[in-house]
This record gives C-alpha cells, structure tokens and sequence, in this order.
C-alpha cells in the first residue's frame, strides 16, 4: 500500500529468521551426523565450538559448558559423532548456527543397544549377582591391562606407595580393539594359572565409549565370572559403566583407586601392629607383676618357711583320728553288748525250763503230743509229765 515502508532492518530481518526456525518443530529437536573439525574450547567460558562437515557441506556449531561437562568422550578433530540439538541464527552475526545439546560418536547408538541386551541376558542367568569379598591384605596383586597405557603406571605407583613390598603380577592385553577381548580373556586365565594373585585389577583409563566396548564383551564377562580369584573392575573414569563392572566381584572409579581398595598402607599396618605389641607387651608385664606377687605371698607361708610344720600337723591330725575313731568304736561296741544283755534278758524270760521252775509242769501225751486241755486226755491215758528236775509218768483216772 502506499504510505507504508515494509522494509526491514537486518537486526529484524534475523530475528524473524530466527523466530521461524525456532517455531520450526523439526529443527527445534534435530539429530545430525558428520565429522568435527576446527574444534577450540574457550577458556574461562568452557563452551566448545567447531564445523561439522561431510563430504559437500559444513555447519558451525557450538555445545555449552553445561553440556559438555556431561559427555562421556573427548571430542577431537576428524572423529565423526551424532550432534542433537536445534538450528538457530545468531541474531548480531546473522550466522546460521547448530546448538548442539548432545552428542554421541557415530555407531555408540548400535553399541549402547548390544551393551543393553548383553546386559540384561547375564543380569537375568545371575551373573551380576555373585560378589566375593576382596582380601583386605594380600600377598599379591595381579593387573589385567595395556603394558604401555597410563592405567598400569597408575596402579603400580599407587600400590608402591601404599605397599612398597607388594608382589604384582602383571598380564598385559590390548584394551581396546577387535582383539581386545580374547586378549583380556587370555590374560585373565594366565593370571588364575599362575596362581599366586589374591586379587586381579582388570581395566583401562578413560576413553570413548567406542574404546570401552571390548569390556562388554560377553565371553569377557564369562572370564570374569569363572575366574578363581575375585576380580576388581577398573575401567575408564567413575562416570563410565561396563558389563564387566556388573560381573566384577567388585567396581573401582578408576585404575587408581582399585589399587587404594586392594592394597592397605604399609605404614598404617606397622602402627597398628606396634598398638598390638604394645598392648600385648602391657598385659604381659601386668600378668608377670601378679605371678610375682602370689610367688612372694606363697613363699611367705609357713609350707615353705617350716617344710617340717606340713608333716607334724599331718601326724596331729592322724592321731586326732585315731581317737575319735577308738571312741567311736567303744561308744558301737557299748551299745552292741546293751542291746546283746536286752535280747538275753528276753529269750531267758521265754525259755520253758524258767516257766517250769516256778512250778509249771509240761504233759505230754504216749504220742508226744502237747496237752493243753483236759478234753485232749481220756481216762486211763498214759500221760508224761515233765517237770524242772526230771520227768514222771502216770495214768489219767476218774
């Protein structure tokens, strides 16, 4: 219309642009796959800026602090990820722009969702339940690692500053790549079959996920589980989690501190063993002091000072004895003759010969029966009849 000035300022021209795209649910949530490069972290801020590029286009991009601090990788130049984020314009460049909010490296989709499955299968046959515990001193250490990583170094120094005369045993094996994982297996079996360990550290410093996937590795995690020795799982940083942290009879944030959780401090252990000696050594002298003293008291005694004394008050105690026994034995034989006198007393009282003194006479029938009443006689009956001097016969009359 005339009258009306349609033209737009370049500040207004990008913030409508920028409006559009942010309205834009497709470009406001987005997942775009290429390869990083020209990538710079600023200091101070910590916000990461760098070009994804393919093989005929590139974008800028930039990732938060906030967000970077959760990425469980170190991006580089030339590794290819997956950005999700939004598409925006930069309203005072008026450069397009992709917000990244998350990021992953290219194929970390497929080995997360094998890592899942693997997981779940062994979770569900019990693998991730069986724990043993880790000797609190043991005689030896044995490592699963690279020989030429920094996870060895970490573990040695940590274990020779805590323990200077511990033995170790170091197997060494890729930790990472396509034979990595029957490398680890073999050094795991060699460990067991040197059988002087009393603990296996296995494990690995930081990497991407992509560089820790042989340690989900299912036959590795079988190894683990049929080791003989229980097995402390080391791998990456405290953020990182493998199949063979869950089969391990325990899990450590990092190489370091499984070998703090194995191995005690030599000195500590010296101090503490001094407390002991200590402790035992008081005691010790404590219990001398009171054998000391009941020595002394029992030397004091008139057993020791006058052996003769023991003898003199045996035989006193002998005659002592003797005596209560010769009364006791007159005071039985007293009483035996009393009752011996009593007992005649009655039998001579029931004898027929004292009856017959006092004028009693005993008759006796020619059949030798007893008579005790007249009825038991008819006349002219020879009867006997017996007196205290003598006997007389004679016939019953009328």
């Amino acid at each position: 219309m005339p009258g009306i000035d349609l033209t737009l300022s370049v500040s207004k021209l990008n913030e409508y642009v920028n409006s559009l795209l942010s309205n834009d649910l497709r470009l406001r949530s987005v997942k775009v796959k290429g390869e990083i490069s020209a990538l710079k972290l600023q200091q101070g801020s910590g916000h990461l800026y760098f070009t994804l590029k393919d093989e005929t286009a590139v974008i800028r991009c930039i990732m938060f602090a906030s967000k970077v601090a959760s990425l469980r990788f170190e991006p580089a130049d030339g590794m290819k990820v997956i950005v999700s984020g939004k598409v925006e314009i930069y309203s005072p460049s008026g450069q397009y722009s992709f917000n990244v909010t998350g990021m992953q490296q290219a194929g970390e989709g497929e080995l997360y969702r094998q890592f899942v499955e693997t997981s779940n299968r062994l979770r569900a046959l019990g693998l991730f339940d069986r724990k043993r515990p880790i000797p609190s001193l043991p005689k030896c250490v044995g490592v699963v690692t690279s020989d030429t990583g920094a996870a060895l170094h970490d573990i040695t120094s940590v274990i020779r500053r805590r323990f200077p005369c511990m033995d170790i045993v170091v197997a060494p094996a890729a930790v990472q790549g396509k034979n990595a994982p029957s490398e680890l297996i073999r050094a795991l079996e060699a460990v067991n079959n040197d059988a002087r360990a009393d603990v296996i550290i296995i494990g690995r410093g930081g990497g991407s996920y992509e560089e820790l996937s042989c340690f989900n590795d299912e036959q590795l995690a079988y190894a683990v589980f049929n080791s003989r020795i229980p097995v402390i799982s080391a791998v990456g940083h405290e953020v990182d989690f493998t199949i063979v942290d869950f089969v391990s009879d325990l899990r450590a944030p990092t190489p370091s501190a499984a070998a703090e959780i194995c191995v005690p401090v030599y000195s500590e252990l010296t101090e503490a063993l001094n407390t002991v000696r200590s402790t035992l050594n008081g005691a010790a002298m404590q219990r001398i002091d009171m054998l000391k003293l009941n020595l002394m008291l029992t030397s004091e005694t008139s057993a020791l000072s006058d052996p003769s004394s023991i003898f003199t008050d045996r035989i006193r105690r002998i005659n002592d004895m003797a005596v209560n026994m010769k009364h006791a034995l007159e005071r039985h034989f007293g009483e035996l003759c009393s009752k011996h006198e009593t007992r005649t007393e009655k039998l001579m009282a029931l004898n027929p010969n004292a009856v017959l003194s006092r004028g009693y006479a005993i008759v006796k029938s020619e059949n030798g029966q007893f008579l005790r009443s007249i009825s038991d006689a008819e006349v002219n009956d020879r009867v006997e009849i017996i007196l205290s001097d003598g006997k007389l016969n004679a016939r019953i009359c009328e």
